[in-house]
């Protein structure tokens, strides 16, 4: 089982190497790690993911929690969430596997990017549960590579404790 975590930092050069840093000196494994500036471009935010097996007594939310250019550490392994993760693969299809592929590819709701004569490429967007059920279904194909984001994850609901969003108005939340 995984323990998913949702850090607030500065978004400052160094902070990503502090939180490695200190998960690395515990014994901690990362097993997902995804950073993005929030609303507050002086705000970044982390999904880390780790193992529920670790060497210490102490959690990696009271680790985080002491480190200087945290913000704040909310744990949604134990709360209901949402949790997705995007996955580029590139599978080998033939004439003869393409319809299957294609089949496949529309009950996963993944996008088929690009098209070869020998392969391939798929996206998809979706639980780490529901990739993990799609690459199991396109093994026999033969699989011929692989990249994935890693997991960013939000609670479903606002009654637990939220992240803190910018201090000040922002006109447009969307920004590339």
């Amino acid at each position: 089982m995984f323990r998913i975590l949702i850090c607030t930092t500065d978004n400052e050069p160094g902070v990503l190497d502090r939180v490695a840093s200190t998960f690395r000196r515990r014994g901690f494994n990362i097993h997902s790690l995804t950073v993005s500036p929030t609303l507050d471009p002086a705000i970044s935010r982390m999904t880390l993911v780790t193992d529920m097996k670790t060497s210490s007594s102490r959690s990696p939310k009271a680790f985080l929690e002491r480190l200087l250019n945290v913000h704040s550490v909310v744990d949604l392994t134990e709360v209901a969430s949402l949790v997705r993760d995007v996955a580029l693969l590139r599978v080998r299809a033939t004439a003869e596997t393409r319809p299957g592929l294609f089949q496949l590819a529309q009950i996963f709701h993944a996008e088929v990017l690009d098209v070869s004569p020998d392969s391939l490429v798929m996206s998809v967007c979706a639980s780490p549960e529901r990739i993990e059920a799609l690459l199991e279904s396109l093994r026999p194909f033969g699989l011929l590579e692989l990249g994935r984001s890693g997991a960013v994850a939000m609670q479903r609901s606002s009654s637990i404790e939220a992240l803190p969003l910018a201090t000040e108005d922002i006109e447009d939340a969307v920004s590339f």
